[in-house]
C-alpha cells in the first residue's frame, strides 16, 4: 500500500515564490535544494541546502515572507523567513515515526496563518491519515485529522483559500466500493472542518485540482481513463449570490489522449486558465464571463512544470503551475512568466491607508496652483492698482507659503507613518519571537519542576514504606512480648505463694 506513483514527477517540481518586490526560486538537486532570490533578471548566488529531504514545499505568508517546509523519515521541518542556512540545525515541529509522508501541500491565508495538508501512511496497518497542520502566531499546533481510511489515496494541486477566509480542499479516494472525489471546507475563524461532499466519478480520478475565479466560483479539474484512453474532466460550483447551486455533473472537456495528461490551473494578468500537457503541446482555455474560451496551443521541445506561489491585490494566496522549457535555466524563463500587474499586499495596505493623505496633498497642490495663477494675474494689474493691491498680493503670497508649509508637513507625516508601520511590523516580529522563547523557557521550567516533584514524591513514598515496615515489626514484637508475658504469669503466681510460705515460716504470726 502506497501513494500513487503518478505524482512523483510533481514532487520534484521547482517552486517560484513571487513577493512584493522579489522572486524566490527553490529547485531540487541531487545534493538537496538550491535556494536563490532575485529581482527581475538579477539573481543572487544560489545557496545549497544539503538536506536529506523526502518531500518539500514552499509558500508565502500574507506579508510576502517565504516559508520552506520539508519532511524526512516521518519528521517535519519548517524554515521561516529565509533561515535557509540554518536548515540542518532546525528541530522538527512534528514527528510521526514509522510512517511514510505524502506530498506537502502548503498555503497561507490573510490572517497570517499557514496551512499544511499532508497524508501519512502506515504500511503495516494498511491505513492512511490525511492531516491538517496549522501554523498560528509562530507556533505549529497539533494536527487535525481530515480523513482516514484504507485503499488508494491521491492528492494534488494545493489548498485553496478564498476571500471569505474559508479553505477548500479536494482529494481522490479509491476503495472496493468505487472511486470518488472528496471536497471539504475549513473555516479559518472557527478552526473546524466541515463534512465531506462526495463527488462520484465514473473511473478513478488522478491529479484533482481546485481554483477560484474573480466571483469566487469554484472550478475542479481531474484526469481520468476510460478503455485505455485518457480525458480531462471538469466540474463547477457557483460562489456567492445567485450561483449557490451545488457541483455540476462530471463533464469531459478534452479529446481522447494516449498518455496520462496532467491538468492544472494557471493565472495571467488576473485571468484564470485551464491547461494540460499532451506530449509537448500545452492546451489552454481562458475563463471569460461564464464560459471557457479556447486559446492557441503552445509548443515545447521538452516541457517542464514550475509551481508558482504569489499574492493577489487583496492579499489572497494564489498557487498555480506554469510550463517552461526543460533545456534552459529556469531563471531565464522567469521574466516571461512573472505577472507584475498585481501589487503586493503590504503596498496595497499602505496605499489604502495613505489614500486620504494623497488626496489631501493633491488638493493642496491644486490650491497652490490656483493661488500662483491668481498671483500672476495680480502682478499684471500691479501698475493699475493702488497700495491696497500690493497689500493683497502680500497676503496671497503669505497664504501660499503657509500652504507650501502644510504640504511639506503632510509629506513628512506620511513618511513618518510609513516608517512607523515598518517599525511596528519589526517590533511585532521581535515580540512574537521573544514570546515564543519565553514560553519555551517557561515550559522547560515547568518540566524541571514537575521532575523535582516526582523525585520528592518517590522519596516520600519510600520513607512511608520504611515506616510502615517498622510499624509492622513493632506490632509483631509487641505480640511476642504478650505471649511471653502470658507464659510467665503462672510461674509468677507460684513464686508468690512460695515466698509467702517462706515468710510465714521465718516470722510466724503471733497468737492472738
Amino acid at each position: 500500500m502506497s501513494f500513487s506513483h503518478r505524482q512523483d514527477f510533481l514532487l520534484e517540481a521547482p517552486y517560484l515564490l513571487l513577493s512584493a518586490d522579489k522572486e524566490y526560486l527553490i529547485e531540487p538537486v541531487p545534493e538537496g535544494l538550491l535556494a536563490r532570490e532575485g529581482v527581475g533578471a538579477l539573481w543572487e548566488e544560489p545557496a545549497l541546502l544539503s538536506l536529506n529531504k523526502e518531500r518539500f514545499s514552499a509558500a508565502l505568508d500574507e506579508s510576502g515572507t517565504p516559508h520552506l517546509l520539508f519532511a524526512r523519515q516521518g519528521h517535519y521541518y519548517h524554515l521561516p523567513a529565509l533561515a535557509w542556512e540554518a536548515a540542518e540545525t532546525r528541530a522538527p515541529f512534528y514527528r510521526d515515526e514509522g510512517r511514510q509522508s505524502g506530498p506537502l501541500l502548503l498555503a497561507g491565508d490573510q490572517l497570517g496563518n499557514l496551512h499544511l495538508i499532508s497524508p501519512v501512511i502506515d504500511a503495516s496497518a494498511e491505513r492512511w491519515w490525511l492531516l491538517h497542520h496549522l501554523y498560528n502566531s509562530g507556533i505549529w499546533q497539533e494536527p487535525q485529522i481530515i480523513d482516514s481510511g484504507s485503499g488508494a489515496l491521491e492528492i494534488s494541486g494545493s489548498p485553496l483559500i478564498e476571500e471569505s477566509g474559508r479553505l477548500h480542499f479536494i482529494y481522490s479516494r479509491v476503495s472496493p466500493r468505487g472511486s470518488a472525489l472528496y471536497y471539504r471546507q475549513f473555516d479559518t475563524h472557527s478552526s473546524r472542518w466541515g463534512e465531506a461532499a462526495i463527488l462520484p466519478t465514473t473511473t478513478p480520478g488522478a491529479f484533482p485540482s481546485l481554483a477560484a475565479d474573480g466571483e469566487q466560483n469554484l472550478h475542479l479539474l481531474w484526469s481520468t481513463a476510460v478503455e485505455g484512453k485518457h480525458y480531462i474532466c471538469y466540474r463547477f460550483k457557483g460562489g456567492q449570490g445567485r450561483k449557490r447551486q451545488g457541483w455540476t455533473p462530471e463533464t469531459v472537456i478534452s479529446a481522447a489522449m494516449e498518455g496520462l495528461p496532467f491538468p492544472f490551473f494557471t493565472y495571467r494578468s488576473g485571468e484564470l486558465f485551464i491547461a494540460w500537457l499532451d506530449g509537448s503541446a500545452l492546451f489552454r482555455y481562458r475563463f471569460a464571463g461564464d464560459r471557457w474560451e479556447g486559446a492557441a496551443p503552445q509548443q515545447f521541445k521538452k516541457p517542464r512544470l514550475l509551481r508558482i506561489y504569489s499574492l493577489d491585490p487583496a492579499g489572497k494566496s494564489l498557487s498555480y503551475w506554469a510550463a517552461v522549457e526543460n533545456d534552459e535555466p529556469i531563471t531565464t524563463a522567469i521574466p516571461a512568466i512573472i505577472d507584475r500587474t498585481d501589487p503586493a499586499s503590504d503596498l496595497s495596505r499602505i496605499d489604502r491607508f495613505s489614500g486620504k493623505l494623497f488626496n489631501r496633498i493633491a488638493d493642496l497642490s491644486t490650491t497652490r496652483d490656483r493661488l500662483e495663477e491668481k498671483i500672476r494675474s495680480r502682478d499684471r494689474e500691479m501698475l493699475l492698482f493702488s497700495q491696497q493691491s500690493e497689500k493683497e498680493k502680500r497676503l496671497l503670497q503669505k497664504n501660499l507659503e503657509s500652504k507650501d508649509g502644510e504640504l511639506i508637513k503632510l509629506q513628512q507625516d506620511f513618511k513618518q507613518i510609513v516608517d512607523n508601520l515598518k517599525e511596528k511590523i519589526e517590533r511585532g516580529r521581535q515580540s512574537a519571537e521573544s514570546e515564543r522563547k519565553r514560553f519555551l523557557r517557561s515550559l522547560e521550567e515547568h518540566k524541571q519542576e514537575s521532575r523535582r516533584f516526582e523525585n520528592t514524591l518517590r522519596e516520600k513514598e519510600k520513607l512511608i514504606a520504611q515506616l510502615e515496615r517498622r510499624c509492622r515489626e513493632q506490632q509483631l514484637l509487641i505480640k511476642e512480648l504478650e505471649r511471653e508475658k502470658e507464659a510467665l504469669r503462672p510461674k509468677t503466681r507460684k513464686g508468690r505463694r512460695g515466698l509467702k510460705d517462706l515468710w510465714e515460716g521465718l516470722f510466724p504470726r503471733a497468737p492472738d
